[in-house]
């Protein structure tokens, strides 16, 4: 399944919350500012006039484009101060103008200052299917002296309608449960895709809601708010998103950051397992990965997690290829990756409830999409293809391919250009062919000309360091490619990689007549105007480990694009500025300048390695980051210890006291504050795994300290109280060595 954009996690497993940092979280205003903003410099330092959502820039193009208008209302989550929300109204369809309107959510957040920036930075989150409005904070933080806007996806949670599909949900769940055969594990999925659909289908056009309707209400935003230009910030999907936009709307774009480029065209739906694979490569852990789906195909584990739904407690059963598919999705999160080494160590070597915080964030990734935007589009924009006879899929490719397989070929569209004002008919796609989205950009066919649509033309990566500097070495098929693809080409029309459509150069056509095979002559074709490929600066952002949109795409694309430079981040893996500050820097440094060069070192890791050899894999630490409660027996013996040496002191002063008690509590406190040290050089997600290596060691000085505080319970004249320490410490020596680093 595709990338999701962060969601604030509830457990500690898996921290999916940006790193947010700058602006306080305080609920916003619902009436205020204007959002036109002019050029000029004065304008620049200037608060935004007030107006209601009525008084709008007229917008030009289409009767569709005409159409778009903004509301206000109030923010559906809390957002920092300086925010306003709203919903775009546009054409569910805009191939029907005159059919129903759906609202598109938005929020605005206002920057301040005599730094303030005239043109802003639209985001818009993954999926298909995630929301966008809660990254608001993170990007304030990271961009504050320009205006941030977040656009939802039309059918996503902060839109009206929502496309939900608790029965796509209730299925994956069920599927996860058991380790049943393929066959019948899709036919469920099957079914409840097409009960979903069909559900769907009563309430919506489904034909409205793909990747080229997606890219025109960003195009209507602008226009709505009455920003000149602004700068386009997409992540995963909405990657896809933004090229179509930039196409689209050159006008109006300034530049283009597209962090982990999800390439318009990939291989067919199973290829989940090689991306995984030369990711794990990169991680130097192949053969250990392999012994653990080896592992668990052989003896199956199971492990008891929240559900999603009903909120209640479910038992899921993994094999290998199971697991494989939660490490795949675990590899998007902000953190996980320095963790992946040790985890799959201790899961090859027996150690299977290692999984069980990877196991939680499967409830989060469940309810982070609108599964019924994310088949709308999936299985329309680029319908995957049945798994190959005799494979095994990774589990969320399987499902895709189910789902679609039970979903009606998509209705035949035409979205206007909200640009040209021109309309784009889409095709009938009934396997994954020539859809409305992948003629308008999505694959590089009409609207951009190729690459910079997200489209590489080979899987062949090409070596390159960061920062766009890359080597031209090729294969022999990808120069004879780029040979073909660089003829009947206008210089500044198309870009390097760029493929014609037949029947578009101008010259005459015959068609047999079908009359003893002589052909009639038909009137000469005029060429159609070719649309204007991505003139604005672009820049390419990919994770080192990026097993859902590899970094050797993403770099090939860029080298295909004029106007565009690629860094790789090291240590890092799906949405990058999520998980390297180093990102963070460069992007706000591009969008400031498309020119300057970057303000770090994108090859140093923003976090080090776990290995097995660093860290005591145990799974008990995260069971008390779940259950608190369990820290009692350590607490307990602290505060006893603590107790134990101030009392002695007491009683040394006084003359009446005991030399041994002052040194049991003294004990007791050292190895305390020995533990609580080693904790804080700890990550919390290495702390769903394990402990620091040094804990057991340390809990020699707590042995030492018990037998210390025994030898004094038990001399002559020891106050009865004396007892206490002794068998504090025999409490949480069990405790110790028995549960927790066992």
């Amino acid at each position: 399944m595709a990338a999701p954009t962060p969601q604030v996690s509830a457990t500690p497993h898996i921290s999916t919350t940006p790193p947010v940092t700058p602006t306080p979280a305080t609920t916003p205003r619902s009436t205020g500012r204007a959002t036109p903003h002019a050029t000029s410099s004065a304008a620049r330092t200037a608060r935004p006039r007030t107006r209601t959502a009525q008084t709008m820039p007229k917008a030009s193009g289409t009767t569709a484009a005409a159409q778009a208008r903004v509301e206000q209302r109030p923010c559906p989550l809390r957002l920092p101060a300086g925010t306003l929300c709203g919903v775009l109204v546009v054409p569910e369809r805009r191939d029907l103008p005159s059919g129903r309107t759906i609202k598109v959510g938005y929020a605005v957040h206002y920057a301040e200052g005599p730094a303030r920036k005239a043109d802003p930075v639209v985001y818009m989150g993954g999926g298909p299917g995630a929301s966008s409005e809660q990254v608001i904070p993170f990007l304030a933080g990271m961009l504050p002296d320009r205006d941030v806007v977040a656009i939802e996806q039309r059918g996503g949670q902060y839109s009206e309608p929502r496309l939900q599909c608790p029965e796509i949900a209730k299925s994956l769940v069920q599927v996860l449960q058991t380790t049943g055969q393929a066959a019948q594990e899709n036919a469920l999925l099957a079914e409840n895709g097409l009960a979903c659909r069909t559900r769907l289908a009563q309430q919506v056009s489904l034909a409205g809601y793909r990747t080229s309707e997606i890219a025109a209400d960003v195009v209507d935003l602008r226009k709505a708010l009455g920003y000149p230009k602004w700068n386009l910030l997409g992540v995963s999907y909405s990657t896809r998103v933004m090229l179509q936009v930039a196409a689209r709307d050159p006008q109006g774009t300034r530049s283009v950051v597209l962090d982990s480029l999800a390439p318009g065209r990939v291989g067919p739906d199973g290829d989940g397992w090689p991306r995984l694979a030369a990711t794990i490569a990169k991680l130097g852990i192949t053969a250990r990965f392999d012994a653990m789906v080896a592992r668990l195909n052989a003896k199956p584990v199971s492990l008891t997690t929240r559900d999603p739904l009903t909120g209640g407690e479910v038992t899921l059963v993994l094999d290998g290829a199971d697991a494989a598919t939660i490490l795949a999705e675990s590899l998007q999160e902000p953190g996980v990756i320095p963790i992946i080494p040790a985890l799959v160590d201790g899961v090859a070597g027996g150690r299977t409830a290692l999984l069980q915080a990877l196991v939680d964030g499967v409830g989060d990734e469940l309810s982070s999409h609108e599964w019924g935007l994310y088949y709308a589009v999936k299985c329309q924009d680029q319908r995957p293809a049945a798994p190959q006879q005799g494979t095994r899929p990774l589990f969320t490719d399987s499902a895709d391919a189910a789902v679609c397989s039970a979903w009606p070929a998509p209705e035949k569209t035409a979205v206007a250009s909200p640009s040209t004002g021109t309309a784009a008919t889409g095709t009938k796609s009934g396997t994954g062919g020539k859809t409305a989205d992948r003629a308008n950009a999505a694959d590089g066919k009409g609207t951009t000309g190729g690459p910079q649509a997200g489209t590489p033309q080979s899987e062949t990566p090409k070596a390159g360091n960061t920062g766009g500097q890359t080597s031209q070495s090729q294969t022999p098929q990808d120069k004879t490619s780029q040979n073909k693809t660089s003829q009947n080409r206008t210089p500044g029309n198309r870009t390097p990689g760029a493929r014609t459509t037949p029947g578009t150069t101008g010259s005459a056509n015959t068609r047999g007549t079908g009359r003893a095979g002589r052909a009639k002559p038909t009137a000469p074709r005029t060429a159609p105007a070719r649309k204007p490929g991505i003139t604005a600066p672009v820049l390419v952002v990919g994770g080192q480990f990026d097993a859902t949109t590899p970094p050797e795409a993403a770099r090939e694309t860029a080298l295909r694009t004029p106007s565009a430079r690629f860094v790789e981040f090291a240590g890092v893996g799906h949405g990058v500025m999520f998980s390297s500050r180093c990102s963070q820097r460069t992007i706000a440094a591009f969008v400031d300048d498309p020119a300057a060069s970057a303000p770090c070192d994108p090859a140093e890791p923003p976090r080090p390695m776990v290995r097995p050899d660093t860290i005591l894999l145990t799974s008990s630490a995260y069971e008390i980051a779940k259950h608190p409660v369990l820290l009692i027996p350590m607490a307990g013996f602290a505060l006893v210890s603590l107790l134990q040496l101030l009392l002695g002191l007491v009683a040394l002063v006084r003359r009446r006291g005991d030399w041994l008690a002052v040194l049991g509590g003294l004990l007791g406190v050292a190895f305390t504050v020995l533990v609580v040290h080693s904790l804080r050089g700890f990550s919390v997600t290495a702390l769903s795994i394990g402990l620091p290596k040094e804990v057991p060691w340390y809990g020699l000085i707590a042995v030492a300290a018990w037998l210390v505080s025994t030898v004094s319970a038990f001399r002559l004249r020891a106050h009865t109280f004396a007892i206490i320490p002794c068998l504090a410490g025999l409490a949480y020596i069990t405790w110790m060595y028995g549960w927790l680093v066992a």
